[in-house]
């Protein structure tokens, strides 16, 4: 058994809970103990870095890169990032994917954007990485990473909704997109990203009508 995703979430709680302390300005002895939290969850992801040893600098250049990260008051309460993606079916009954940087395939997504909203973001996101134009329809689920990515950074919540194609012209949108395209359901191109084909097939499972309720990671 793999226990790597559930010592990454610990080190992702402890420095949370260090940076977002040391955020308060607390008294002189909580400020010490703080940052001795911080420094053992730097420790704590050196060795998920490393699995041989356990390596000093880098321990200490993740210790330096957090703490230089905090700031003061209530922006600096650490919390989640959001992502959000889009499902876009065409009338063929094929599902947009679009080709990373990386190289894996997967709907579009992004980075939420301080001004807009979730719905916004998605319109967005398909515009950018495909040249389309859609309207989100409804909620095809809200995902936590923390259940299945194993990287140190970042926690992230992902909105993805069910959109309407409405028009536009199929391009990708380099060096972001390599590559865009409509496909169906047995011919999904490979590798999908982190293998997240349940994402997928959770939108397909909701286009179809085979669940009408959005998904959400349970409690």
């Amino acid at each position: 058994m793999d226990i790597t995703p559930q010592l990454t979430l610990w080190v992702q709680q402890l420095r949370a809970i260090a940076q977002t302390g040391l955020a308060f300005k607390p008294q002189e002895y909580d400020s010490e103990r703080y940052a001795a939290l911080l420094a053992l969850a730097a420790t704590m992801a050196a060795a998920v870095n490393n699995r041989a040893e356990i390596d000093p600098q880098l321990a200490e250049q993740f210790a330096l890169r957090w703490r230089a990260e905090v700031v003061d008051g209530e922006a600096g309460y650490v919390t989640p990032k959001v992502g959000v993606g889009a499902a876009v079916f065409n009338e063929h009954e094929e599902i947009l994917l679009i080709q990373r940087s990386g190289g894996t395939w997967f709907y579009p997504t992004g980075w939420g954007d301080i001004g807009l909203s979730p719905a916004q973001i998605a319109v967005k996101e398909v515009r950018e990485e495909s040249g389309l134009w859609v309207t989100p329809q409804r909620l095809v689920g809200i995902y936590n990473s923390a259940k299945w990515r194993t990287e140190l950074n970042p926690h992230y919540y992902s909105i993805v909704f069910e959109c309407r194609l409405d028009g536009g012209e199929l391009r990708a949108h380099p060096p972001e997109t390599l590559d865009a395209g409509f496909f169906a359901h047995d011919h999904i191109p490979q590798p999908v990203y982190q293998n997240r084909i349940d994402h997928l097939e959770r939108a397909w499972a909701l286009h179809r009508g085979e669940v009408v309720e959005p998904y959400f990671d349970p409690a």
